[in-house]
């Protein structure tokens, strides 16, 4: 697709999680990280000239800060609970008229699922385009990206004031009624969880990995053959954006 303005892919990483602490550097193949993969595979993007993680400046994160030293990925450190504060810092290293958001704990997640969230977004003339991230409807777990303008992460940096919004970095663009707004799975048969929260999710991301032919470019078509086979251990989705929804109950205003 010709025409396509320039674009900056920025990954929400972070090693405190409370469910699968250190997820991020944990191994999935051939004794390469989590996080190894991540960046791997979304280096095959053809329309993101930049990679930049977004990270915590608590002391934990900065193993995420030299494992993208090693890799030589772009690497930001911000507020560790104020996220979109902290994209927002992360997404201005690379100034780019289109922002692509990717959390860090989707190592499956490839270039094509950019691309396709960049063509989407420029193609129908929208201000914010996912694949994913507005369940049940379009809930690609593990594989969504969200497609904004940079002027629109401007106005919700600016603007937020609730505390769902700044956790989340993108519901104030997603509330805002005067932008136009697209969502469609990159595949309608997707119904999964394959990001990674837990043991029993790594488990199930670790077995996709290890029957990938070629794990730093299969996409999605050859992950949902795997997922298929008759002795696979991956189960359908039972929960999703649980994180969301803890921050809906507990919203007050924080600016």
């Amino acid at each position: 697709m010709t025409g396509i303005p320039t674009v900056t892919v920025v990954i929400q990483a972070r090693m405190g999680s409370t469910r699968l602490p250190k997820k991020m550097l944990l191994p999935l193949r051939d004794n390469r990280s989590l996080f190894f993969w991540l960046i791997t595979r979304l280096q095959t993007s053809q329309y993101a000239q930049n990679i930049v993680v977004a990270t915590s400046n608590l002391e934990e994160d900065q193993a995420i800060v030299n494992a993208c030293t090693e890799m030589k990925v772009a690497c930001s450190t911000g507020s560790d609970w104020d996220v979109l504060s902290r994209f927002y810092e992360a997404a201005k290293l690379f100034p780019s008229e289109i922002v692509v958001r990717v959390c860090g704990d989707s190592p499956l997640i490839d270039g094509k699922i950019i691309d396709f969230a960049v063509e989407q977004l420029v193609s129908k003339k929208l201000d914010y385009f996912s694949n994913g991230n507005e369940p049940p409807q379009y809930a690609e777990d593990g594989f969504c990206a969200e497609a904004f303008y940079s002027k629109e992460l401007q106005n919700a940096f600016d603007n937020a004031t609730w505390l769902s919004e700044r956790e989340h970095v993108t519901p104030f663009i997603k509330k805002n009624p005067t932008l136009k707004k697209g969502w469609q799975q990159f595949r309608n048969d997707y119904a999964y969880k394959l990001s990674v929260d837990t043991t029993q999710d790594l488990e199930q991301v670790q077995w996709i990995f290890n029957h990938l032919p070629n794990p730093k470019t299969d996409g999605m078509d050859t992950i949902m053959e795997i997922i298929k086979r008759e002795d696979s251990i991956v189960l359908p989705a039972s929960k999703l954006n649980e994180g969301y929804q803890k921050s809906i109950n507990d919203d007050r205003k924080v600016r």
